[in-house]
């Protein structure tokens, strides 16, 4: 809980001694509305207390102050008490102007600049509790805070490395779909290619009688007629062999022809 400060009844107690003219009644009546929640009314009576006198002015920004923090108008109240602290002359009034200074820091999430005003309040006032207390509650603040930026920026980098990984996917994707792309372009050239060749060849062809290829299957043809010429020859130069051995043997075989008549 955060600490608020008790000069105001201080005051009430010895008001009649500090204050003898008008300022003396606006602390007053300022004091009253603040221990009646009027925050509002309570600003106003404190102001025409500081313009109506130079004395204790102290005393009566850190009584603004603490109406201004009660109306959540932290940077307002924070100047009130920086304007207190000013003027404090004993340690109890630095560290009361200390601590609250820390708890318009702590409001305005300042951290860093609370826990310092905290240590400040200490220091003038080690046996304050309520102070010690809101130290701790500082300290802790921030390191959760630093815990959770700490989070957040690991958070951050991998969230970065997975977009970095998706993109690299990505790429990795698009690459090969663009070489199966650019294979399925060159098969299809390819074969275009080959296509117009057979044509070509075939139009050559036609127009071309003396194509080497052609020319050569009639050789081929050629050489196969003439060798099965050749065996037919052989066949025949067998076979006529063969008659006139037959022919001979009939002839060795055969009698003597007769002459035509006697002489």
């Amino acid at each position: 809980m955060m600490k608020r400060t008790s000069l105001l009844l201080v005051l009430l107690a010895w008001g009649e001694v500090l204050f003898a003219q008008s300022p003396r009644e606006k602390v007053k009546d300022g004091n009253k509305n603040y221990q009646e929640g009027a925050f509002d009314q309570a600003e106003i009576n404190y102001r025409e207390a500081l313009k109506k006198g130079k004395d204790h002015q102290g005393t009566i920004n850190f009584n603004l102050g603490d109406a201004l923090y009660k109306q959540e108008r932290f940077e307002e109240a924070f100047k009130a008490f920086e304007e207190s602290l000013a003027a404090a002359e004993s340690k109890a009034d630095k560290a009361a102007a200390y601590h609250n200074l820390g708890n318009s820091y702590l409001k305005q999430k300042k951290l860093k600049e609370a826990i310092q005003s905290y240590k400040q309040a200490l220091i003038n006032n080690p046996a304050d509790e309520e102070t010690r207390y809101n130290l701790a509650k500082a300290l802790e603040q921030k390191k959760q805070e630093e815990q959770q930026q700490q989070e957040q920026k690991q958070d951050q980098k991998n969230k970065d490395q997975d977009q970095d990984q998706e993109k690299d996917q990505n790429q990795d994707q698009d690459q090969d779909q663009q070489d199966q792309k650019d294979q399925k372009d060159q098969n299809k050239d390819e074969n275009q290619d080959q296509k117009n060749q057979d044509q070509q060849d075939q139009q050559d062809s036609k127009q071309n009688p003396n194509d080497p290829k052609e020319q050569q299957a009639k050789d081929q043809q050629a050489e196969m007629n003439r060798k099965n010429a050749e065996r037919l020859l052989q066949a025949l130069d067998r076979d006529e062999e063969k008659l006139q051995k037959e022919l001979m043997k009939k002839k060795i075989k055969a009698k003597p022809l007769k002459s035509a008549k006697d002489w």
